[in-house]
């Protein structure tokens, strides 16, 4: 698989991991849909990279049958058809990067990395994660996905700086929802963790790191090292706003 295949591949597999513990998860007619009832990840459909006649009406079905739902188009370069569509609303976009991981990084702070293990520590994950993000992951899909998903809280000198997700698919280290808690924002953490993540991933024989990057994000990534795969671009139905 090429490297943005690979960053598909993992990011799909986690949506669809976490679906499946809820029953969530689903593939019709090649539309696959991860949900969880209560919470606002990863509620997600996408295609394979192959769009066709009948595709429209079968996303508008499902996202008017499962309110929330988000349709992301991996688009690799190409003119989407889906933003001119007067059915869906571009709710936002997000960069698909990967950097092949051949050496350590060199980290000037020294964190405390705790998997979740237990409620009181999902409680505190999900809480986190939503005050860097101001979007839900709930504490029961942390806690119903613990074993497979390996939720990450990011402290220094017992202080808690943010959230990360480290998912490994073949040799592909997935780095997902790597938050900072506002109050401890514009400190270098991001950069910083990154480097530790990445150092595992190494650890763990991992040869490929992948994320998709928000537009703000996007260039401190570029400063690590990361290119530009593909555009991910996550539509909701117009009448849904």
């Amino acid at each position: 698989m090429n490297k943005t295949a690979l960053n598909i591949n993992n990011l799909t597999n986690l949506w669809t991991v976490a679906g499946e513990v809820f029953q969530g998860y689903s593939e019709h007619n090649g539309v696959y849909c991860s949900h969880i009832k209560n919470t606002q990840w990863p509620n997600r459909l996408w295609t394979g990279s192959t769009l066709w006649s009948g595709l429209k009406h079968q996303l508008i079905g499902s996202m008017e049958k499962i309110p929330g739902l988000t349709f992301s188009y991996f688009n690799n370069g190409h003119t989407s058809p889906f933003q001119t569509d007067p059915d869906f609303m571009l709710k936002s976009k997000q960069y698909g990067m990967s950097m092949e991981l051949t050496e350590k990084f060199k980290s000037q702070k020294i964190f405390d990395f705790r998997t979740v293990t237990n409620r009181e520590e999902a409680e505190l994950w999900s809480k986190a994660f939503h005050l860097a993000f101001n979007y839900n992951i709930s504490v029961e899909t942390v806690l119903n996905t613990m074993n497979t998903i390996p939720y990450i809280l990011v402290s220094e000198e017992e202080v808690l700086v943010g959230t990360v997700i480290l998912h490994i698919t073949e040799q592909v280290a997935g780095i997902h929802s790597l938050g900072i808690v506002p109050s401890q924002r514009k400190k270098g953490y991001a950069t910083e963790i990154m480097y530790h993540i990445m150092n595992e991933a190494i650890d763990s024989d991992s040869k490929l790191a992948t994320l998709q990057a928000s537009e703000m994000a996007k260039a401190m990534y570029e400063k690590m090292g990361f290119k530009t795969d593909f555009l991910m671009e996550n539509y909701t139905l117009k009448n849904e706003l």
